[in-house]
């Protein structure tokens, strides 16, 4: 008998239920973001990063400099 059934208040999540943005990614699925990555950084895609960094800064230490 499966006790998840037995036990309806289980606190078990059905694997249908367990949200995909919760696991832990594969190592093969980090080299590929970081192949893809490299490849739009050289094709002249995304932004540059210091203003990417400036962005962070400000979301993170607010936007002192704005008066």
């Amino acid at each position: 008998m499966n006790p998840d059934k037995a036990n309806p208040t289980s606190t078990q999540t059905p694997p249908a239920l367990v949200d995909e943005d919760d696991r832990e990614p594969t190592k093969e699925e980090i080299l590929e973001d970081i192949r893809t990555g490299i490849i739009q950084a050289k094709a002249g895609l995304g932004r540059p990063a210091l203003e990417s960094l400036e962005e962070l800064r400000r979301e993170i230490y607010g936007d002192a400099d704005s008066s």
